[in-house]
């Protein structure tokens, strides 16, 4: 029995490749924009202290775990992308395929950004070497800052990017769906 019953423009046809390639892009463009026109951890209050602009780096996996470690972190991010890819491969049924984009137009992104070194104020260029007293920073970058409630034991929500935004709302639509799905059977 072959693992991959399907053909993979079966379950990954150019309209969905697209999608992801798109998403990918604008969160690639989003950071690159942070890049040139913010400072690090020198927030630009958009709407008061509620939503901020704070341009911060994650060396880290998952909600910064590893933190520090970047050719860990891109190594994790790696192997996640492949269970992605084959996961949904083998289950190409389960979940909405928007959802499955969302995720993985957010996990492309912030795996491609690990790949570069940040240059405030220049762009990027490849590599892993970074020196925070030129202003050459590593890591994904974050700079979506909003207040979050303090009765959540944190004062605010950490910074994050539209690749994170992707890979959360993609999350629950997949959730959702799935529960739906299941509850049909």
């Amino acid at each position: 029995m072959k693992y991959f019953e399907k053909k993979f423009l079966e379950v990954y046809p150019p309209i969905f490749i697209i999608s992801v390639i798109v998403g990918t892009i604008i969160d690639l463009v989003t950071k690159y924009i942070a890049i040139l026109y913010l400072r690090p951890h020198n927030p630009i209050e958009l709407l008061g202290d509620f939503f901020r602009l704070t341009l911060t780096f994650n060396t880290g996996f998952v909600m910064g775990l590893f933190q520090g470690f970047p050719r860990t972190s891109l190594a994790l991010t790696a192997v996640a992308i492949l269970v992605l890819i084959a996961y949904r491969w083998k289950n190409s049924d389960l979940g909405h395929p928007a959802g499955w984009a969302l995720v993985m137009s957010g996990a492309f992104g912030n795996f491609i950004d690990k790949f570069f070194i940040k240059i405030i104020g220049i762009g990027a260029e490849f590599g892993f070497v970074e020196n925070r007293y030129e202003g050459r920073f590593i890591g994904v970058v974050d700079f979506l800052d909003f207040d979050w409630p303090n009765w959540l034991l944190i004062d605010r929500w950490p910074a994050f990017n539209f690749a994170d935004s992707c890979v959360s709302v993609g999350l629950v639509i997949l959730i959702l769906t799935m529960k739906i799905e299941e509850d049909k059977k």
